[in-house]
């Protein structure tokens, strides 16, 4: 999910990079969710880069290390986009490529896998306290299937000031 402060995807070498306060709810549930607003980038995935489809890559910022160090951001991925064999009950399809559904929306967004809470998490060796807002963006109930790729990874990208394009 991304973070209502500043741009919640940044483009870089052709990939999305998504910055999330939830990466815990998305490796578990395998699904990443957005708003309304976020649905075009999705469908556009910004200037020059195709729609997402079956097998499109996109990186994961983990938010709370960036707050936690200070000096570099986590950057989780890649992730590949696949469709769900079947949709939750109630889900109704929004973004359909190749008769794969690509983005659904939850009947029910408000049962998670996103909520309100306080979180206390060690990252990386450094202990993190952060608050997850979702009903703040309706429990963000547009959302696409991902998973891990072979060539997942966890890299950390020194902060580059004022100036840095994960900011």
């Amino acid at each position: 999910m991304p973070f209502g402060a500043g741009p919640s995807v940044a483009h870089r070498g052709g990939c999305d990079y998504w910055r999330t306060w939830f990466i815990e709810e998305c490796e578990e549930s395998h699904l990443f969710g957005v708003t309304q607003k976020h649905l075009g980038l999705i469908k556009l995935s910004g200037v020059g880069l195709p729609a997402y489809n079956i097998d499109t890559r996109i990186f994961l910022e983990d938010a709370p290390y960036f707050r936690g160090s200070k000096t570099s951001h986590r950057i989780c991925g890649p992730y590949e986009v696949y469709s769900l064999d079947k949709l939750p009950s109630g889900a109704e399809p929004i973004y359909i490529v190749d008769e794969k559904v690509i983005v659904f929306k939850a009947a029910h967004p408000e049962k998670g896998p996103w909520l309100n809470r306080s979180r206390v998490r060690y990252i990386e060796g450094i202990r993190v306290k952060f608050r997850q807002i979702a009903d703040q963006y309706d429990y963000f109930p547009y959302r696409f299937a991902i998973r891990r790729t072979s060539k997942y990874s966890i890299r950390l990208l020194e902060h580059e000031g004022p100036d840095c394009w994960l900011c």
